[in-house]
Parts: C-alpha cells; structure tokens; sequence
C-alpha cells in the first residue's frame, strides 16, 4: 500500500509529461496565427508593389518561424529545413514564406531568386504533404506547379509534383 507521498511522486511524473504537450500546442497555435498575420501582411505588400517592404517583413517572420540566421536557412537542403521546423503547419508557413518572397524578387526584376524561393516553397509543401496531409496542399502545390518545372525540383520531389 502506498502513502499519500508515495503515491503523488508515482503521479506526477504523468501530469508533467502532459502539461508541456498541452503547452507546445497552444504555443505553435499562437506562432501560426502570428506567422499567417506575417504572410497576409506581406502578400498585401507585394499587391502593393512594396516589394522591399514584403522582404523585409519576410525575414522578420522568419525570425518568428526560427531560432536560426537566415544564411542558414538559406544553405541547407529542404529536407534539413522540414526537419528544424519539425511541425507541418510550420513548414507549410516556411512555403507560404518563400512563396511571398519569390513574389517580392520577382516584382523587384530577380527572376532568378524567385525561381529559387518558388521551389523551396514548392519542396517544403511536398515535405509537409507526406507528413500530414491537409486540404489545401494539392492546391497550392498545383499552384507552386505553374511556377516550378519539375526538373528543377530535387529528385526525391519529382514523383510528387505533378507533371
């Protein structure tokens, strides 16, 4: 038989592994909410053709989306990148991301850097699609599609982009 002591020392170990669980999602919830504040604020600026501002608001969502420089970001390979984000609706906000700045580039006259922010975006939704699909993912892969010919795209992504 255990002791009122005994018995909450057995307990508790389940109510503190519970509580952080409760606490990341509630956390994530809230970073998504204020990363998609991020991305509309950006898309209205590249409607606007204020592309240095969306690109400026662009790397302060990254900083929100990431503890990690941007050159960083920049410099490993998606599946890398998929892996620091860890969540699917953060990777899927990583895409919204580069969408927006290949916008922004493309805007500014960079065809070339939008064409490389158009595939990360296009490989970061592959990635988020094959761990948790979601509703809109054909879509906005479809869309990505018209943007990226799939040779470019690296070749663990080019069975599942479509032709």
């Amino acid at each position: 038989m255990y002791s009122g002591a005994q018995y909450f020392q057995l307990a508790q170990p389940a109510r503190v592994v519970s509580l952080p669980r409760v606490f990341r999602e509630d956390y994530i919830l809230r970073l998504i909410q204020q990363l998609a504040d991020f991305i509309a604020r950006i898309a209205g600026f590249n409607q606007q053709g204020e592309y240095d501002k969306a690109l400026a608001s662009a790397d302060q969502a990254w900083g929100k989306l990431i503890d990690a420089p941007r050159d960083l970001i920049d410099a490993v390979d998606t599946p890398t990148l998929a892996g620091m984000l860890r969540e699917p609706a953060k990777i899927r906000a990583a895409a919204q991301l580069f969408y927006e700045e290949g916008r922004a580039l493309a805007g500014k006259g960079d065809p070339l850097h939008a064409a490389i922010r158009y595939r990360r975006a296009m490989e970061l939704m592959l990635e988020a699609r094959a761990i948790d699909p979601a509703a809109g993912d054909d879509g906005a892969i479809l869309e990505l599609s018209r943007l990226v010919p799939s040779h470019t795209l690296d070749p663990r992504y080019r069975t599942g982009a479509p032709s």
